[in-house]
C-alpha cells in the first residue's frame, strides 16, 4: 500500500518531510489523522486477537511490546521490509528455540541473538547507516 497506491505516497512524502509536502500540494494533516487512524486500527484489531490466546491482566502487553520494538530495531528503523523480514525470522527463531530449548528459554534466544546483530550490524538487517 506504502509503495503503490498515491494514498501511500502521500503518507510516506508526509512522513519524510511536511514541509516539502506542502509544497507540492500534500495537507500534511488529513496524512496524520489517517496514519494515526490506521494504527489505531492496527492495534485494536491486534488487542482483540491477542486476547482470545492470552489471560488478559495489565502486564500482559510488556514481554509483547519488547517483542515488537526488538523487531522494529531488527527490521531496521523506518523499513518497512525489514520489519518485515524480521517479524517472520524472530517468529522462526521462537518456535525453533522453544522446540530445542524449551518454552522458558525461547525469549532468552531472542534477546541474546538481537545484541549480538546490534553488536555486528547495529543499524539492522535493512536499516541504512
Amino acid at each position: 500500500m506504502l509503495t503503490r497506491t498515491m494514498l501511500g505516497s502521500r503518507l510516506l512524502a508526509v512522513s519524510e518531510d511536511r514541509s516539502a509536502a506542502m509544497l507540492v500540494g500534500i495537507r500534511p494533516e488529513p496524512m496524520q489523522a489517517l496514519a494515526w487512524a490506521l494504527a489505531g486500527a492496527s492495534t485494536g484489531i491486534a488487542g482483540a486477537l491477542i486476547a482470545l490466546f492470552f489471560y488478559i491482566s495489565p502486564t500482559v502487553g510488556e514481554a509483547l511490546t519488547l517483542i515488537a520494538f526488538i523487531t522494529v530495531s531488527l527490521g531496521g528503523f523506518g523499513s518497512v521490509p525489514g520489519a518485515l523480514i524480521a517479524g517472520v525470522l524472530i517468529g522462526v527463531i521462537q518456535a525453533l528455540s522453544a522446540f530445542w530449548a524449551g518454552a522458558a528459554y525461547q525469549d532468552v534466544v531472542i534477546y541474546a541473538l538481537f545484541l549480538l546483530l546490534l553488536w555486528v550490524r547495529p543499524q539492522g538487517l535493512l536499516g541504512q547507516a
